[in-house]
């Protein structure tokens, strides 16, 4: 069966006359004509009759006029974007991957955001190692937020924010209100944040190119622990602006000035390109981005 067929004969029942039907058809009345043919050997029915008033349907025509708009009305709806739903109606759990970074430093008052939106959409934050591919490939989370320079094709990747890695150590180490050197910042003790369970990081690939290692005492998961646990210790410690600055004063740290710069990164999110169009996570990626865009620029 060739259902463009179909296409026609709806218009050959609606207008009941072929030169007409072409017309509207962009085809040749020839070629309706052939199509006219066809129609009569797929139903067994003559469907159009000449008259002396012109061309008029056939009793089975007539009974076909109403079933053949419904199916192409169908069939059309079928090629319409969906009316998206409103975030109210988003029910389930949506699983993100991502570090304590994103708990602290996003979460505090978007939260507050989905729950008057979506109100019945539950958020579940999960643990993010190194590898990251598995966990969309698989759909164990359906986004993850992260520092991620660059992702395979398969991949959505979008920028949140930025931050800036500072250096920090509690007011009474030696090396408060001074600014330390390469040589003076490999020599002290360090406290290394590892959220992906790595022992290196940027700094120590900075320090390798001027010949230098330092010494890392202490590696934890958490962000949010380092600094609680930098204020009774005698550590440097170097972590995101976000995160430090809002414990600084309560735990009485200080910024230790580094003659050297300190490294930016970005937050990006990182989708499944699989994923395009679903609605709650278009939504839900649409508020993340416009809620990270008014946080304030470190």
């Amino acid at each position: 069966m060739d259902l463009n067929l179909l296409v026609i004969l709806k218009v050959l029942l609606d207008e009941c006359n072929t030169t007409r039907a072409a017309e509207q058809l962009a085809m040749s009345q020839s070629a309706v004509s052939r199509a006219l043919a066809r129609l009569r050997i797929m139903y067994d029915d003559p469907l159009l009759v000449r008259t002396p008033q012109g061309m008029e349907p056939t009793a089975k025509a007539l009974l076909l006029r109403q079933p053949l708009r419904e199916i192409l009305q169908s069939v059309e709806h079928t090629l319409l974007p969906p009316a998206p739903p409103e975030p109210n109606d988003f029910t389930g759990t949506l699983r993100i991957g991502a570090h304590t970074y994103m708990e602290y430093v996003i979460l505090p008052g978007l939260i507050e955001r989905l729950h008057q939106e979506a109100p019945r959409l539950t958020l579940h934050i999960m643990p993010l190692g190194a590898d990251y591919e598995s966990l969309l490939d698989e759909g164990t989370v359906s986004m993850v937020i992260t520092k991620q320079d660059r992702v395979p094709e398969r991949f959505e990747q979008r920028h949140l924010l930025e931050d800036r890695l500072i250096c920090v150590a509690s007011r009474d180490h030696p090396y408060a209100g001074r600014s330390i050197d390469y040589e003076a910042f490999a020599r002290a003790d360090h406290l290394l944040v590892a959220p992906r369970g790595s022992e290196g990081g940027v700094l120590d690939e900075i320090l390798l190119k001027e010949g230098l290692t330092r010494h890392t005492q202490l590696i934890v998961q958490s962000f949010l622990s380092a600094p609680f646990i930098l204020s009774g210790s005698g550590l440097l410690l170097t972590s995101p602006a976000r995160v430090l600055a809002p414990l600084m004063a309560p735990l009485g740290l200080t910024e230790i000035e580094t003659a050297f710069s300190l490294p930016r990164f970005t937050i990006s999110q990182i989708r499944h390109r699989r994923d395009e169009g679903d609605a709650l996570l278009d939504w839900f990626s649409g508020r993340l981005r416009r809620w990270c865009a008014e946080l304030l620029t470190v």
